[in-house]
């Protein structure tokens, strides 16, 4: 008798966590979800914050989570590796006075990631959003792929934003919604 109660116990306690686990999901996902306030002008408001969206560029639902938004051309969602823009926040331990320390932290995890590899080569300036943000952008060039990463810093916060580049042709318009997003994107208050 003593067992059966010992398993009901731990049945109901897991049943309890997979609960807490759902839900929490459940709001995550709820509080990311995409809206838009403005159709004509596609500005999106998320958790974290909101910015602009270029016509003909739409969200690929299929790479995007609850917290990483995947941006691509209109028709292009099926594609295996379109040209495409992500954004999702973070937290770090850098008040925004200490935002050298977070490029210089970025900057070494970049290196350490590239290695010794003389193909790739790492690129990196500092600069202003139109916002006023302080805007670092790191760019990484690999044979047949180029990544731009914008880190837009807050306070032991930050907004990445990543550009990547498979087809040259289609750069200038990958660059224009990239810049779009980095330059119209206000943190939420």
């Amino acid at each position: 008798m003593k067992n059966k109660k010992a398993i009901y116990i731990v049945v109901a306690i897991i049943i309890l966590v997979i609960l807490i686990v759902a839900a929490i999901y459940y709001m995550q996902n709820k509080t990311n979800e995409e809206t838009v306030t403005n159709v004509e002008d596609k500005i999106y408001n998320k958790n974290f914050g909101s910015y602009k969206i270029l016509e003909n560029w739409v969200q690929s639902r299929e790479h995007s989570t609850g917290s990483k938004f995947f941006y691509v051309k209109h028709g292009q969602e099926k594609e295996q590796s379109p040209n495409n823009v992500s954004i999702n926040a973070g937290t770090n331990k850098y008040a925004q006075s200490e935002h050298e320390k977070f490029k210089t932290a970025i900057l070494n995890q970049l290196s350490m990631q590239i290695g010794n590899a003389e193909d790739v080569t790492l690129n990196a300036s500092g600069s202003n959003t139109d916002n006023g943000y302080i805007l670092y952008t790191f760019i990484i060039q690999d044979p047949g792929i180029e990544t731009t990463q914008y880190y837009i810093v807050g306070d032991y916060k930050y907004v990445l934003v990543q550009e990547t580049v498979f087809n040259q042709d289609e750069k200038e318009e990958t660059d224009n919604l990239a810049r779009e997003i980095v330059n119209t994107f206000k943190w939420k208050e």
